[in-house]
């Protein structure tokens, strides 16, 4: 993958990920929950990010382990292949307690230039 197209994808990771961020400000979990809408868009948003992470290239991920790409990878598969055994409860949490921070990891990998 070119270093362009890998530029692509972290973008597309960035901003999806901001997009949950901004949608999931101040809301609970009942909330959540009771909001399918909410909820698809926030489970989709999450599997665009997978798809995204794995297609940066090995290479790149080891030069950025503070990014947990392996584990973005794992959920977007469990969405796409496993989407029954999906717990809103987990969902909420992740969106709520990992997803910021891998925001601030991409903006900084961004910021520093992909090499």
């Amino acid at each position: 993958m070119s270093k362009r197209e890998e530029k692509l994808r972290l973008v597309d990771m960035l901003e999806t990920a901001e997009r949950v961020v901004r949608h999931m400000e101040g809301i609970s979990v009942a909330a959540f929950i009771a909001d399918e809408n909410l909820r698809e868009a926030v489970i989709y948003r999450l599997q665009v990010i997978g798809e995204a992470a794995y297609h940066i290239s090995d290479a790149f991920k080891e030069r950025h382990p503070e990014v947990e790409w392996y584990k973005i990878q794992g959920l977007r598969h469990k969405i796409v292949h496993d989407y029954a055994t999906l717990d809103d409860e987990t969902i909420h949490h992740i969106a709520i307690d990992y997803v910021p921070p891998l925001v601030e990891q991409l903006k900084k990998i961004l910021e520093g230039g992909v090499e």
